[in-house]
């Protein structure tokens, strides 16, 4: 099966799921502890007995010392990456090209001898490495990359591109970068837009532009991290940046981006607008001359949503109102979760795309639901309210789990995936109080380490479903059973400091266990049976005790 089509399986897997909210786990009848989930606290304490009576009383929620409900996400003081970027987009050409100032540092304590960048737009010369099956033309090419300089001696630099995985660039530096020592790389690139309808490309005068300049991968303990590309979720690991944009649009193009849009100059047949993006993980936008908006603010947020009128106009309009809805619910309760969403703006975009929705700093982009012509209005209406509730949510928590709270989502897929299918539930409890949400947790000992792990690499499942199975469905089920077994206010609490504690930096599983097993104890029965059942080795109980 295309990897496209698996991400669509998914979003209709995520909309079939909103009414039941949780997946219903097998029945299990010998050594099951249940927890009934209406009473969290209480069943938690008299099902496990002294083991969890211990537990609840050693970090009650009073106590914990967690980030207040709705607290402030504050940026960073002191120095960040910085690019500054002169861009220009070529409707004709499809392509999108500019000149590129990135100042940085290295904060390694490793000499660099060499960069590495990510070209992803170049994986579209061949469409089977950007994940399409053959036949399918994605009119790609590699990126043009020239006047390569280092600004601490002005010499100009060359690149080596891998053979295996063209999105894979190395400068060699011609004097090492030491510690803590600051350059600014300097370079000039062009772009092929591919021809398809997706998070990458044009499509119906629709221009999703995003992944398309070569950025600064992350440095981390084992060296540059240069995973393979897949197109499942998502494999963009990057350092939070400030970006100061010059962007040249035709005149009549309607724009939404990434960051604050600070000022415009214009001409009879283009326009420049200059954008300012603060403590961000990377720049995109999306334009086309066709885009209607829909506006409403939520706090200090400006929220738009960029849609198109086709055959029938007010229910492109009645999709786009409920998905602008759904974005300003999504940011009250996250917010109120995790810790207030701390950017000027967010953009939704509905557009042509193979997938569900896919996130990006300050901007997602949703699928147009199916909806088929001879549907009813009230029809539409439902479809359009669960496309809302389920795709916008999960795409806007993402803007907490992946870009707020950075993860290495190749190797660790579940710390965004599965975090931000749990926004899903989130959202559903805040936005529908009056439903029923709560389930038994049914848990066995009877084969339980032989269970598939969530927490692995995307690499080491044996199929993409497997993939999409263990990290979106059973991801967010084990969160949704740890929120029953610990309690709302504790749970909630204890994924707030995660967010609080690793906000604008890059975490891994062991930051989030750290901070759970320190509120919750490490001798909860029911939830080490749990962690033990989905989790593997390096995470249990034992290793923080």
């Amino acid at each position: 099966m295309n990897k496209k089509m698996l991400c669509i399986l998914l979003a209709g897997s995520m909309l079939l799921s909103l009414a039941a909210c949780k997946t219903t786990k097998p029945q299990e009848t010998t050594e099951t502890t249940t927890v009934s989930t209406s009473e969290t606290t209480e069943a938690t304490t008299t099902t496990a007995a002294s083991e969890t009576t211990e537990t609840t009383e050693t970090a009650p929620s009073e106590s914990t010392g967690f980030p207040e409900k709705g607290c402030k996400l504050e940026f960073p003081t002191g120095e960040r990456y910085h690019y500054d970027m002169d861009l220009a987009l070529d409707t004709k050409e499809n392509t999108i090209s500019g000149h590129v100032d990135f100042a940085f540092f290295n904060d390694s304590e490793d000499d660099w001898d060499k960069l590495c960048l990510r070209d992803y737009s170049s994986l579209f010369k061949n469409p089977k490495d950007a994940g399409y099956d053959a036949g399918i033309e994605t009119h790609g090419k590699l990126t043009e990359i020239t006047n390569i300089k280092d600004s601490r001696d002005g010499s100009a630099l060359d690149y080596e591109r891998e053979d295996k995985d063209v999105s894979v660039v190395w400068i060699p530096l011609n004097s090492k970068l030491a510690p803590g020592e600051k350059m600014t790389l300097s370079y000039d690139f062009v772009a092929k837009i591919p021809t398809v309808a997706d998070r990458y490309g044009v499509s119906d005068g629709v221009f999703n532009v995003t992944n398309f300049y070569p950025i600064l991968a992350e440095y981390t303990k084992d060296g540059w991290s240069h995973i393979g590309f897949y197109a499942v979720g998502e494999c963009f690991y990057s350092e939070i940046s400030d970006y100061d944009v010059k962007l040249t649009v035709p005149s009549d193009m309607v724009v939404l981006s990434t960051g604050v849009e600070k000022g415009e100059t214009s001409s009879d047949y283009a326009k420049t607008i200059s954008i300012f993006a603060e403590c961000v993980r990377d720049f995109v936008f999306s334009g086309s001359e066709k885009f209607k908006l829909i506006e409403g603010d939520y706090k200090d947020t400006h929220v738009r949503t960029a849609y198109i009128e086709e055959e029938k106009p007010e229910y492109d309009k009645m999709e786009a109102e409920y998905a602008q809805k759904a974005a300003i619910d999504s940011l009250e309760a996250f917010g109120s979760a995790f810790g207030e969403y701390p950017y000027k703006d967010l953009e939704v975009i509905l557009a042509p795309i193979s997938a569900g929705g896919m996130e990006y700093p300050n901007l997602v982009i949703i699928s147009k639901a199916y909806v088929d012509a001879n549907e009813s209005e009230q029809s539409r209406k439902n479809i359009y309210q669960m496309s809302a509730d389920n795709v916008v949510s999960h795409e806007v928590g993402h803007q907490w789990f992946m870009g707020i709270v950075g993860s290495n989502s190749g190797l660790q897929p579940w710390l965004d995936e599965s975090f931000a299918s749990f926004t899903e539930y989130v959202y559903e409890v805040a936005v529908y109080p009056d439903k029923n949400h709560t389930q038994p947790i049914t848990l066995n000992n009877d084969d339980i380490d032989n269970y598939t792990k969530i927490n692995r690499s995307y690499f080491d499942y044996q199929s993409d479903f497997s993939y999409i199975a263990a990290v979106y469905w059973d991801g967010k089920d084990v969160l949704i059973d740890m929120h029953d077994i610990l309690g709302e206010e504790e749970f909630y609490g204890i994924v707030r400091e995660y967010v609080h504690e690793y906000a604008f930096r890059n975490a891994d599983q062991t930051d989030f266990f750290r901070i759970l097993y320190k509120h919750s104890g490490t001798e909860n029965t029911t939830l080490n049976m749990l962690i033990r059942k989905y989790f593997t080795e390096d995470v249990q109980p034992s290793k923080f005790a």
